[in-house]
Protein backbone atom coordinates (compact mmCIF):
# COMPACT_ATOMS: atom_id res chain seq x y z
CA UNK A 1 0.00 0.00 0.00
CA UNK A 2 1.00 3.29 -0.65
CA UNK A 3 1.80 6.04 2.06
CA UNK A 4 -1.12 8.25 0.18
CA UNK A 5 -3.66 5.20 0.01
CA UNK A 6 -2.72 4.45 4.07
CA UNK A 7 -3.61 8.20 5.02
CA UNK A 8 -6.99 8.55 2.97
CA UNK A 9 -7.59 4.60 4.25
CA UNK A 10 -6.66 5.62 7.62
CA UNK A 11 -9.04 8.90 7.28
CA UNK A 12 -12.23 7.48 6.32
CA UNK A 13 -12.07 4.85 8.42
CA UNK A 14 -12.00 7.25 11.73
CA UNK A 15 -13.48 9.89 9.86
CA UNK A 16 -10.55 12.26 11.00
CA UNK A 17 -7.55 14.72 9.20
CA UNK A 18 -5.90 14.72 12.68
CA UNK A 19 -2.74 14.90 13.17
CA UNK A 20 -1.47 14.14 16.77
CA UNK A 21 1.94 15.91 17.29
CA UNK A 22 4.13 14.09 19.73
CA UNK A 23 6.72 16.55 21.29
CA UNK A 24 7.11 15.91 24.47
CA UNK A 25 8.57 18.43 27.31
CA UNK A 26 9.56 17.32 30.95
CA UNK A 27 9.08 20.85 32.08
CA UNK A 28 5.26 20.57 30.86
CA UNK A 29 4.55 16.83 32.11
CA UNK A 30 1.25 16.49 34.65
CA UNK A 31 2.18 17.02 38.24
CA UNK A 32 1.73 13.01 38.78
CA UNK A 33 3.85 11.79 35.91
CA UNK A 34 7.90 11.71 36.38
CA UNK A 35 10.01 14.29 34.81
CA UNK A 36 12.21 11.87 33.00
CA UNK A 37 12.60 9.52 29.90
CA UNK A 38 10.44 6.84 32.46
CA UNK A 39 7.81 9.34 32.81
CA UNK A 40 7.89 10.71 29.12
CA UNK A 41 7.46 7.21 27.90
CA UNK A 42 4.16 6.59 30.65
CA UNK A 43 2.81 9.75 29.21
CA UNK A 44 3.00 9.21 25.61
CA UNK A 45 1.16 5.88 25.76
CA UNK A 46 -1.38 6.86 27.34
CA UNK A 47 -1.87 9.56 25.24
CA UNK A 48 -1.41 7.37 22.54
CA UNK A 49 -3.92 4.85 24.31
CA UNK A 50 -6.36 7.25 24.78
CA UNK A 51 -6.34 9.06 20.87
CA UNK A 52 -5.34 6.04 18.63
CA UNK A 53 -9.31 5.34 17.76
CA UNK A 54 -9.87 8.52 16.36
CA UNK A 55 -6.93 9.92 15.53
CA UNK A 56 -5.58 10.33 11.59
CA UNK A 57 -1.64 9.79 11.96
CA UNK A 58 0.92 10.76 14.91
CA UNK A 59 3.92 13.43 14.25
CA UNK A 60 6.80 12.51 16.91
CA UNK A 61 9.24 15.29 17.04
CA UNK A 62 13.11 14.06 17.08
CA UNK A 63 14.22 16.71 18.76
CA UNK A 64 12.10 16.44 21.90
CA UNK A 65 13.55 12.55 22.21
CA UNK A 66 16.89 13.87 21.35
CA UNK A 67 16.40 16.00 24.56
CA UNK A 68 15.81 13.18 26.68
CA UNK A 69 19.88 12.24 26.74
CA UNK A 70 21.16 9.16 25.61
CA UNK A 71 17.96 6.44 25.56
CA UNK A 72 15.90 9.09 24.22
CA UNK A 73 15.42 7.10 20.82
CA UNK A 74 14.89 4.24 22.56
CA UNK A 75 11.92 6.01 23.78
CA UNK A 76 10.75 7.32 20.73
CA UNK A 77 10.86 3.37 19.68
CA UNK A 78 9.15 2.27 22.13
CA UNK A 79 6.60 4.83 21.56
CA UNK A 80 6.06 4.34 17.81
CA UNK A 81 6.06 0.79 18.78
CA UNK A 82 2.82 1.63 20.78
CA UNK A 83 0.89 3.23 18.09
CA UNK A 84 -1.51 0.80 15.78
CA UNK A 85 0.06 -0.43 12.83
CA UNK A 86 -2.58 0.86 10.85
CA UNK A 87 -1.81 4.42 11.95
CA UNK A 88 0.86 5.94 10.32
CA UNK A 89 3.65 7.65 11.42
CA UNK A 90 5.29 11.05 10.57
CA UNK A 91 8.63 11.45 12.04
CA UNK A 92 9.16 15.13 12.49
CA UNK A 93 12.59 15.07 11.48
CA UNK A 94 12.95 18.33 8.92
CA UNK A 95 16.20 16.41 7.32
CA UNK A 96 18.19 19.03 4.67
CA UNK A 97 21.45 17.01 4.14
CA UNK A 98 22.76 15.76 1.30
CA UNK A 99 24.83 12.01 0.01
CA UNK A 100 25.25 9.54 2.62
CA UNK A 101 24.25 11.70 5.27
CA UNK A 102 20.45 12.01 3.82
CA UNK A 103 20.63 8.11 3.38
CA UNK A 104 21.70 7.45 7.10
CA UNK A 105 18.37 9.77 8.08
CA UNK A 106 16.53 7.89 5.73
CA UNK A 107 18.00 4.71 7.34
CA UNK A 108 17.11 6.15 11.14
CA UNK A 109 13.72 7.18 9.83
CA UNK A 110 12.79 4.17 8.41
CA UNK A 111 14.37 1.10 9.68
CA UNK A 112 15.30 1.85 13.26
CA UNK A 113 12.10 3.86 14.48
CA UNK A 114 9.73 2.49 11.46
CA UNK A 115 8.66 6.25 10.68
CA UNK A 116 5.72 5.80 7.77
CA UNK A 117 6.78 9.71 6.49
CA UNK A 118 9.35 12.54 7.34
CA UNK A 119 9.28 16.28 7.48
CA UNK A 120 12.20 17.02 4.95
CA UNK A 121 14.11 20.96 4.20
CA UNK A 122 14.57 21.01 0.20
CA UNK A 123 16.85 23.81 0.89
CA UNK A 124 19.76 21.63 -0.58
CA UNK A 125 17.78 20.44 -4.01
CA UNK A 126 16.26 16.69 -4.68
CA UNK A 127 19.31 15.32 -3.32
CA UNK A 128 18.18 16.36 0.26
CA UNK A 129 14.94 15.17 -0.69
CA UNK A 130 14.77 11.71 -2.72
CA UNK A 131 16.27 8.95 0.09
CA UNK A 132 13.11 9.70 1.60
CA UNK A 133 11.01 9.04 -1.62
CA UNK A 134 10.80 5.22 -1.13
CA UNK A 135 8.31 3.22 -2.44
CA UNK A 136 5.47 3.46 0.01
CA UNK A 137 7.00 6.13 1.98
CA UNK A 138 6.50 10.05 1.85
CA UNK A 139 8.51 12.59 1.94
CA UNK A 140 6.60 16.42 3.21
CA UNK A 141 8.54 18.83 2.79
CA UNK A 142 8.41 22.68 4.06
CA UNK A 143 6.70 24.73 2.21
CA UNK A 144 5.37 27.66 4.04
CA UNK A 145 5.74 27.19 7.77
CA UNK A 146 3.86 28.59 10.20
CA UNK A 147 6.55 30.21 12.50
CA UNK A 148 6.44 34.15 12.85
CA UNK A 149 9.85 34.38 10.86
CA UNK A 150 8.70 32.42 7.62
CA UNK A 151 9.36 35.67 5.51
CA UNK A 152 12.56 35.59 6.33
CA UNK A 153 13.18 33.26 2.88
CA UNK A 154 9.90 31.90 2.21
CA UNK A 155 8.23 34.43 0.93
CA UNK A 156 11.37 36.29 -0.89
CA UNK A 157 10.63 36.48 -4.94
CA UNK A 158 12.06 34.29 -7.19
CA UNK A 159 12.69 33.91 -11.05
CA UNK A 160 11.36 30.44 -12.70
CA UNK A 161 12.54 28.79 -16.11
CA UNK A 162 9.53 30.31 -17.50
CA UNK A 163 10.43 34.25 -16.43
CA UNK A 164 7.66 34.05 -13.88
CA UNK A 165 8.64 35.96 -10.67
CA UNK A 166 7.06 33.77 -7.48
CA UNK A 167 7.53 33.45 -3.87
CA UNK A 168 9.87 31.13 -3.13
CA UNK A 169 6.78 29.21 -1.93
CA UNK A 170 4.79 28.85 -4.90
CA UNK A 171 8.16 28.18 -6.16
CA UNK A 172 8.68 25.09 -3.95
CA UNK A 173 5.29 23.71 -4.25
CA UNK A 174 5.95 23.59 -8.13
CA UNK A 175 9.05 22.07 -8.06
CA UNK A 176 7.52 19.51 -5.91
CA UNK A 177 5.14 18.55 -8.34
CA UNK A 178 7.75 17.70 -10.86
CA UNK A 179 9.10 15.54 -8.46
CA UNK A 180 5.89 13.67 -7.84
CA UNK A 181 6.88 11.45 -10.68
CA UNK A 182 9.52 10.33 -8.87
CA UNK A 183 8.11 8.93 -6.00
CA UNK A 184 5.40 9.97 -3.05
CA UNK A 185 5.99 13.73 -1.78
CA UNK A 186 3.66 16.05 0.38
CA UNK A 187 4.04 19.83 1.77
CA UNK A 188 4.06 21.44 5.15
CA UNK A 189 2.19 24.40 5.01
CA UNK A 190 1.15 26.07 8.27
CA UNK A 191 -2.23 27.14 9.19
CA UNK A 192 -1.42 30.51 10.39
CA UNK A 193 -1.54 31.05 6.30
CA UNK A 194 -4.79 30.68 4.96
CA UNK A 195 -5.19 32.83 1.87
CA UNK A 196 -1.41 31.42 1.21
CA UNK A 197 -2.52 27.76 1.93
CA UNK A 198 -5.34 28.11 -0.75
CA UNK A 199 -2.84 29.42 -3.48
CA UNK A 200 -0.76 26.50 -2.52
CA UNK A 201 -3.50 24.02 -3.29
CA UNK A 202 -3.91 26.20 -6.42
CA UNK A 203 -0.34 24.67 -7.36
CA UNK A 204 -0.58 21.68 -6.35
CA UNK A 205 -4.08 19.76 -6.46
CA UNK A 206 -2.64 16.81 -6.05
CA UNK A 207 -0.34 16.68 -3.11
CA UNK A 208 -1.40 16.00 0.67
CA UNK A 209 -0.44 19.04 2.98
CA UNK A 210 0.68 18.76 6.38
CA UNK A 211 -0.62 21.65 7.93
CA UNK A 212 0.83 22.64 11.55
CA UNK A 213 -0.20 25.84 13.60
CA UNK A 214 -3.81 24.97 14.57
CA UNK A 215 -4.30 25.37 18.52
CA UNK A 216 -1.79 27.43 20.26
CA UNK A 217 -0.12 29.12 17.50
CA UNK A 218 -3.89 30.52 16.45
CA UNK A 219 -4.50 28.73 13.22
CA UNK A 220 -8.86 28.59 11.98
CA UNK A 221 -9.55 24.72 11.97
CA UNK A 222 -12.14 25.40 9.81
CA UNK A 223 -10.44 27.98 7.40
CA UNK A 224 -8.21 25.21 6.83
CA UNK A 225 -10.48 22.50 5.87
CA UNK A 226 -12.03 25.00 3.12
CA UNK A 227 -8.65 26.57 2.17
CA UNK A 228 -6.37 23.75 1.39
CA UNK A 229 -8.40 20.40 1.39
CA UNK A 230 -8.72 18.89 -2.22
CA UNK A 231 -11.96 19.35 -4.04
CA UNK A 232 -14.62 17.25 -2.22
CA UNK A 233 -12.61 16.85 1.15
CA UNK A 234 -9.72 15.02 2.53
CA UNK A 235 -5.99 15.43 1.25
CA UNK A 236 -4.66 17.29 4.08
CA UNK A 237 -3.22 16.36 7.86
CA UNK A 238 -4.05 18.67 10.55
CA UNK A 239 -1.44 19.23 13.40
CA UNK A 240 -1.99 19.84 17.15
CA UNK A 241 0.64 19.05 19.80
CA UNK A 242 1.11 21.41 22.49
CA UNK A 243 -3.02 21.99 22.85
CA UNK A 244 -3.89 18.13 22.52
CA UNK A 245 -0.44 16.88 24.72
CA UNK A 246 -1.03 19.64 27.47
CA UNK A 247 -4.65 19.74 27.52
CA UNK A 248 -4.54 19.22 31.29
CA UNK A 249 -1.84 18.88 33.63
CA UNK A 250 -4.07 16.70 36.35
CA UNK A 251 -4.34 13.11 36.29
CA UNK A 252 -7.15 13.74 34.08
CA UNK A 253 -3.97 14.27 30.91
CA UNK A 254 -5.01 11.28 28.84
CA UNK A 255 -8.69 12.07 29.01
CA UNK A 256 -8.21 15.70 28.95
CA UNK A 257 -6.41 14.68 25.34
CA UNK A 258 -9.04 12.70 23.83
CA UNK A 259 -11.37 15.35 24.66
CA UNK A 260 -9.45 18.03 22.34
CA UNK A 261 -8.63 15.93 19.77
CA UNK A 262 -12.43 14.99 19.62
CA UNK A 263 -13.49 18.60 19.28
CA UNK A 264 -10.74 19.58 17.05
CA UNK A 265 -11.70 16.48 14.62
CA UNK A 266 -15.46 17.18 14.55
CA UNK A 267 -14.69 20.84 14.02
CA UNK A 268 -12.52 19.64 10.68
CA UNK A 269 -14.91 16.43 9.78
CA UNK A 270 -14.74 16.65 6.15
CA UNK A 271 -14.90 14.06 3.75
CA UNK A 272 -11.28 12.73 3.50
CA UNK A 273 -11.45 10.19 0.35
CA UNK A 274 -8.46 11.67 -0.95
Amino acid sequence: MSFYQAIAARAKSVESCICVGLDPDVNKLPRSVPRNGEGVLRFLTDIVDATADIACVYKPNLAFFGALGTNGLDILKRVRDRIPSDVPVILDLKAGDIGNTADRYAEMAYDVIGADAVTVNAYMGFDAVGPFMRPGRCAFILCLTSNETSADFQRLSVERPSSRTVPLYVATAETCNEWLERGEIGLVVGATHPAELAEIRQVAPALPFLIPGVGTQGGDAQDVVRQGSFDGGGGILINASRSILYASSGDDYATAARVETEALREATTVSNEA
